[in-house]
């Protein structure tokens, strides 16, 4: 796990759920920004995903490697079943929850990093 990717993947992250935040405060449904927002969270985490997984093969990484590895793939349903949620709920509540969907990714960077790293908070 690279910190510059990691860093990358929080800071669009928060993006997102900032623009989606500014979409609900309108009582907007989610539109096509909302998707494209988490679309781009959604390829980032895939190359987190790769890098991830490379690493691991060439003996880095952490000792509890199954918790990072159980990790590395939850974080890949979140902007998938957030986009889906968004879509099936057409009020200002499918923007809202994009915005606890790219914060829970935001979150779960974090963890990954601190379980890569050996700390354990």
């Amino acid at each position: 796990m690279t910190n510059a990717l990691a860093t990358v993947i929080i800071v669009v992250s928060l993006l997102a759920a900032a623009f989606s935040a500014v979409t609900a405060f309108r009582n907007r449904p989610m539109g096509w920004g909302d998707l494209v927002a988490l679309g781009v969270v959604e390829v980032l985490l895939i190359v987190q995903a790769v890098v991830g997984f490379a690493k691991l093969g060439g003996d880095e990484g952490p000792k509890d490697g199954a918790t990072f590895v159980g990790y590395l793939l939850a974080v890949l349903l979140i902007p998938a079943a957030g986009a889906g949620w968004g879509l099936l709920e057409r009020s200002r509540w499918g923007p809202g929850v994009i915005v606890v969907a790219c914060l829970a990714v935001a979150i779960m960077i974090v963890r990954m990093q601190q379980i890569w790293q050996g700390t354990v908070v």
